[in-house]
């Protein structure tokens, strides 16, 4: 009697070998002080509120209602006194630096007005520096800031101003020689300092 053949052995299937551990990825880099990647740095000063603000350079003047004005701009009494102090009003002829914004008030018909019929205010006023002096022994020392246009231009006629009549009083051609040269000095410090200084460097 035959007997049925046995099934053939199976060969055992090898187990598969361990996966081998994930290795973690490394942490993104975040971008300093919080700042997003591709964020341009915030003007320096400048307060986080959304408010476009511009920096004007000018010297500090009163109205005959004492109210503050640089280059031409009014500001106001509350927002001097709240950046710069009490005694605001003894920065009466020094240069500042103001960052605010610019905003041109229009004038009813009856008002008494500037040229044009419109002031232009100084708003929300973030910062009020002092700029250095042309000579910082006398007064103390403070930011270096450009002058502004107008400012540049007020201080290129007094220089104007001073050539002629430096001009016509000079008795001969070495006078006259150094009127020019004073006049070349004199609008050299305009545009970097605001300043009229009509000497002959």
């Amino acid at each position: 009697m035959s007997c049925a053949a046995s099934p053939p052995a199976t060969a055992p299937v090898p187990a598969p070998p361990p996966a081998a551990p994930a290795v973690p990825a490394p942490p993104a880099s975040a971008a300093p002080g919080g700042t997003p990647h591709g964020a341009p740095p915030a003007e320096r000063g400048s307060p986080d509120d959304g408010i476009q603000r511009e920096r004007w350079v000018g010297t500090l003047e009163l109205t005959k209602g004492e109210q503050p004005m640089i280059a031409g701009r009014l500001m106001s009494r509350e927002d001097a006194e709240r950046v710069l102090g009490p005694d605001w009003r003894a920065l009466r002829g020094r240069r500042v630096r103001v960052l605010a914004s610019l905003r041109d008030h229009v004038c009813e018909p009856e008002a008494q007005c500037l040229t044009g019929g419109r002031i232009p205010l100084l708003e929300n006023v973030a910062s009020i520096e002092l700029c250095s002096p042309a000579d910082s022994t006398v007064q103390p020392a403070g930011v270096d800031c450009a002058p502004g246009a107008a400012e540049v231009a007020i201080c290129e006629a007094e220089c104007q101003s001073r050539s002629q009549e430096c001009s016509e009083r000079a008795p001969d051609r070495g006078a006259l020689r150094r009127c020019g040269c004073a006049k070349v000095s004199c609008e050299q410090a305009c545009k970097s300092r605001g300043e009229a200084q009509f000497v002959c460097r």
